[in-house]
């Protein structure tokens, strides 16, 4: 399996956010239920015509697609990991810690 295009995966959240199944999205676009399975897998990819349609089908845009990739809205541990292995071990203690505290932090309130 082929690692999923951050803008699939975007759509694919959208299209799950509108609790849109794959099927209801072929029908929507036109696309075979069986491409759309191909597309959001990672097994193929997407033609920029199939993009629109996507687009027209979940009522967004452009830059709802590129919002939510520069805000992170979507972002997945993968992604956080993989930013994070990019700091310096210091940096990367710190958060270790925060996130450490926070965890007894949460723990002790309930």
């Amino acid at each position: 399996m082929s690692k999923i295009d951050p803008v699939v995966y975007v759509l694919r959240k959208y299209r799950e956010k509108g609790n849109l199944s794959q099927r209801d999205i072929a029908l929507k676009t036109g696309i075979s239920e069986r491409t759309i399975q191909r597309i959001e897998s990672g097994y193929t990819d997407m033609k920029f015509s199939q993009y629109r349609c996507y687009l027209r089908a979940l009522k967004i845009t452009d830059m709802d697609v590129s919002i939510a990739m520069l805000s992170h809205e979507f972002a997945t541990e993968g992604d956080i990991a993989a930013v994070s292995r990019r700091l310096p071990v210091c940096l990367r203690q710190v958060i270790f810690d925060f996130l450490d505290e926070l965890a007894r932090y949460i723990s002790q309130r309930k």
